[in-house]
């Protein structure tokens, strides 16, 4: 089992837009991103598999390298759709296809990932020591605000911690997840 961490704002915490596809037009937009990906050396799905129905039809998908209106037309410009890849670029967040097999709709939202995949990903037992390093509690699931994490990052106690605890790298990489959040009130470290 493994444990995200994440930088999350009030956005996170609002509903967002969601549309619903076709297979016609989730066909295109996995061949668009392939073709674009290709172009540009970039990986614009995650997973990328044909093969399997049901990663084919559950995926993220790297929208911001790419222009709005290029990516609309695969959707017919469609509003539900526009507004979707409008939120997700604005935001810089990827977007989120997925299925329901109960009513065999597609739909796609603003994904909770970011576009450049900067989440913190992992092991159950390094997430604890991490947590633990930073003096807080190795729960499961948690939040904490952006300056209090920065603050105690800064904290040469916590630095020599680290150290002594063999833990300085996944430090260096939580600075560097840091590193691109934005410094407003709603901004905070989220786990889970």
């Amino acid at each position: 089992m493994s444990i995200t961490f994440r930088i999350a704002t009030a956005s996170d915490d609002q509903p967002g837009p969601v549309a619903a596809i076709n297979a016609r037009q989730l066909a295109a937009f996995r061949a668009y991103l392939r073709e674009e990906g290709e172009r540009l050396g970039l990986a614009l799905l995650d997973p990328d598999s044909d093969e399997e129905r049901v990663l084919a039809l559950n995926f993220d998908a790297r929208v911001c390298p790419l222009a709005l209106a290029s990516v609309a037309r695969v959707f017919d410009h469609d509003a539900a759709a526009i507004a979707v890849l409008d939120e997700a670029q604005f935001r810089g967040r990827r977007i989120t296809v997925w299925w329901y097999e109960s009513d065999r709709a597609i739909r796609m939202r603003p994904s909770l990932t970011s576009d450049h995949g900067d989440e913190l990903d992992l092991a159950e037992s390094d997430a604890h020591a991490l947590l633990e390093g930073l003096g807080l509690n190795p729960d499961l699931v948690g939040e904490i605000p952006i300056d209090t994490i920065r603050d105690r990052l800064a904290n040469p106690a916590i630095q020599r911690r680290a150290e002594a605890d063999g833990i300085a790298a996944m430090l260096e990489r939580l600075e560097r997840l840091l590193a691109t959040a934005d410094a407003d009130d709603s901004s905070r470290l989220e786990w889970a």
